[in-house]
């Protein structure tokens, strides 16, 4: 006899499910940061996650869409991060305090900048998939588009040159997280904050005449 599934019963699957994915995504991000995805295996995955194979391919089918959800989550979690830095911003400096969200958010999860780096750099992320590629650059476009419109909105860019200066500027974000994170910045005895203000001095003084 078939029964009505009642919405508590469908509640808790959901949550059980969204439970069990992110046990499965936190395990993969420390398999990933240490051997890469080709290097991953699912059995691995499981391994740290507690949790069997089986378990994980209810929830995902290869380990290329597991790291194709962490990446997805990332992307999201950034662009809501620079969109509020913008939005609480300075009247005038809101595409700086959006650069600026975009570094602490990096800043503060390390194993994510480490697995999102050649995506964020432009580089083909192989084995993901070009259908899955091709979602995850529309999503990171986005947050480019946040940084591009508030650079226009500060009068530090037109409408002709927002979308290159806002990619320089993420590129000087970039450049200071992978200083910072391989301790460059440490052995030369630079502070991160002071240069992190002085590249958004930079970058508001050369653009904003």
């Amino acid at each position: 006899m078939n029964e009505e599934v009642k919405p508590p019963v469908v509640k808790r699957k959901a949550a059980l499910s969204a439970f069990r994915r992110e046990l499965i995504r936190d395990a993969a991000k420390q398999i990933f940061v240490e051997v890469g995805l080709h290097g991953a295996s699912l059995r691995e995955i499981a391994k740290i996650a507690g949790c069997t194979t089986g378990a994980i391919y209810a929830q995902y089918t290869n380990k290329e869409e597991v790291y194709a959800d962490i990446l997805r989550e990332s992307l999201v979690n950034m662009a809501e991060a620079v969109k509020d830095g913008a939005d609480q911003g300075p009247k005038g400096k809101q595409s700086l305090a959006a650069l600026r969200a975009w570094f602490e958010y990096f800043d503060a999860r390390p194993a994510e900048f480490d697995l999102g780096f050649y995506l964020y750099g432009g580089a083909h992320p192989v084995g993901v998939g070009s259908e899955l590629n091709r979602e995850l650059n529309v999503k990171l476009k986005v947050v480019y588009e946040t940084v591009a419109n508030a650079m226009e909105n500060d009068a530090i860019a037109t409408a002709d040159n927002k979308h290159h200066l806002a990619v320089a500027g993420a590129s000087w974000m970039f450049g200071i997280l992978l200083m910072k994170g391989t301790g460059r910045l440490k052995i030369l005895e630079i502070d991160v904050d002071k240069l992190l203000d002085d590249s958004l001095r930079t970058l508001q003084h050369a653009h904003s005449a």
